[in-house]
């Protein structure tokens, strides 16, 4: 057969898995690219080896050299026209070798032709590196992106040590028009309520990702990265114009796993955290995320809980992603068996009741009753449990409200933290009201997060205390 007249570039890569059979690897490289580097069937080959487990060379090797492999010619029979006209073959299996130059735990090997030069190199197993970072170093440190410091308070009432936040608050239409610059309220709350090492004030789409891989040199190996990512453009409580709205003017945040998942790669925590409203996990998002942590080794679990099985007093029903390099986090139970689900919240309300606003007489409770769409049921002293608690409470018709005695009252903030189990001292007494009441709206119920982070704690303690046992059987890859 006429071989075809190619092109030969100065440099050809190539990434392959080891060939293992009974424990035993071997490197077999079958290339149409050989000849173009110069490389001939039936040539004898020298090793150069690097050394410090770095790989090894192969070139030609000339008559003073010892020859100890050569390069083969494909068997097959070939008919007709082949999708490998040139196809040649080298094999190295020797122990001794492949373990004087490739880490035990290596699966994967790069390889660079140049003429008369051939490079292999092991691949980095991202698993392994991680968790053999956690050794002899404490794992419970945090990097969080997104937060307004309720999800740093549950964190470190556990124990954790937060090393990075990643907050800045986007402005919005309505700031723009108000001639306000509200950027760093949210970092504040974060240092009011949390004790990070290093606060990272900038947008996450903006984020320099060298910056931040620059950054992690100097910081203690991460064992969480939290992300609550933003959830209006999968939420219905934003309508399908406004989200189409939002893509156009580029205020949306439907693509922001993008540059969670780059900044992710760089932290290499033992573990990612990410919740969202229930509507993410059938979201393309969702997919993308979990599809790309699964392909960064992370052994992905996801469920959506809500608040109420967990001793909240909110039907707020959130998603949660747990992925972790260590199989087997369990998500924690509900705790109805022991608490009746829905308790009235009678107590709470005789409680704040009196330090919340009457709004009976206003123009938006006036709409409300005669607005088209549903509205949440007020609240009353017999309710078994509140509606969900929106980011937008302080100002929209279909927020939660209180009905007592034929009067309609809007809850005060400490009511607000306590329907959402938040607890009284996380403080928010600083901020303007409007952004205080944002900041806990858009926040997670402190009961199921709390329960969420503490089996991410008792998940992390089996796997790196001085006596961890793995649960189950984990092929690192």
């Amino acid at each position: 057969m006429n071989m075809p007249i190619a092109h030969s570039p100065d440099i050809v890569t190539k990434q392959l898995k080891f060939n293992v059979v009974e424990g035993r690897r071997k490197i077999r490289l079958s290339s149409n690219f050989l000849k173009l580097m110069n490389f001939e069937a039936g040539s004898a080959l020298t090793i150069q080896e690097h050394g410090d487990l770095s790989g090894f060379t192969v070139v030609p090797a000339t008559d003073t050299q010892s020859k100890t492999h050569q390069v083969y010619q494909r068997g097959y029979q070939r008919r007709g026209r082949s999708n490998n006209p040139m196809e040649l073959v080298m094999e190295f299996g020797g122990q001794s070798l492949l373990n004087n130059c490739f880490p035990a735990y290596t699966e994967r090997f790069h390889v660079e032709m140049r003429k008369n030069t051939i490079r292999f190199t092991p691949l980095k197993n991202r698993t392994f590196a991680i968790i053999d970072r956690f050794k002899k170093v404490d794992p419970f440190k945090v990097f969080t992106a997104l937060t307004g410091g309720v999800d740093v308070m549950a964190m470190e009432q556990l124990g954790w040590k937060t090393e990075i936040i990643l907050e800045h608050r986007p402005p919005e239409a309505r700031d723009v028009a108000a001639g306000r610059n509200l950027c760093e309220v949210h970092a504040l709350n974060a240092l009011v309520n949390g004790h990070p090492r290093i606060l990272l004030n900038e947008d996450l789409y903006q984020l320099d990702t060298r910056y931040l891989e620059k950054l992690m040199d100097e910081c203690d190996p991460i064992g969480i990265a939290h992300y609550s990512l933003g959830c209006d453009d999968h939420s219905t409580a934003k309508s399908a114009k406004a989200k189409a709205r939002s893509v156009e003017d580029l205020s949306t945040m439907v693509d922001m796993i993008y540059p969670a998942l780059k900044q992710i790669e760089i932290v290499s925590p033992a573990i990612v955290m990410v919740e969202n409203v229930r509507q993410f996990a059938t979201s393309g998002a969702a997919d993308i995320l979990v599809t790309t942590l699964r392909r960064l080794g992370y052994f992905v679990s996801q469920q959506v809980l809500n608040a109420l099985d967990f001793g909240g007093h909110q039907s707020r029903e959130r998603y949660y992603l747990v992925a972790s390099v260590y199989p087997g986090f369990v998500f924690p139970e509900s705790h109805t068996t022991q608490t009746p689900k829905g308790s009235p919240i009678k107590s709470l309300i005789e409680k704040y009741l009196h330090e919340c606003a009457d709004v009976t007489d206003t123009k938006l409770i006036k709409d409300r009753d005669t607005y088209h769409r549903n509205m949440p049921a007020y609240l009353t002293v017999n309710s078994t449990h509140c509606p969900t608690i929106l980011k937008s409470q302080d100002r929209v018709r279909d927020a939660v409200f209180i009905k007592h005695q034929e009067r309609i009252y809007k809850p005060s903030i400490a009511l607000l933290k306590a329907l959402m189990s938040i607890p009284n001292h996380f403080n928010v007494d600083w901020m303007a009201k409007e952004q205080a009441t944002e900041t806990l709206g858009q926040s997670i119920d402190f009961a199921l997060h709390h329960a969420v982070i503490s089996a991410v704690n008792a998940h992390l303690h089996l796997n790196c205390s001085s006596s961890r046992v793995i649960q189950y059987s984990h092929k690192l890859i």
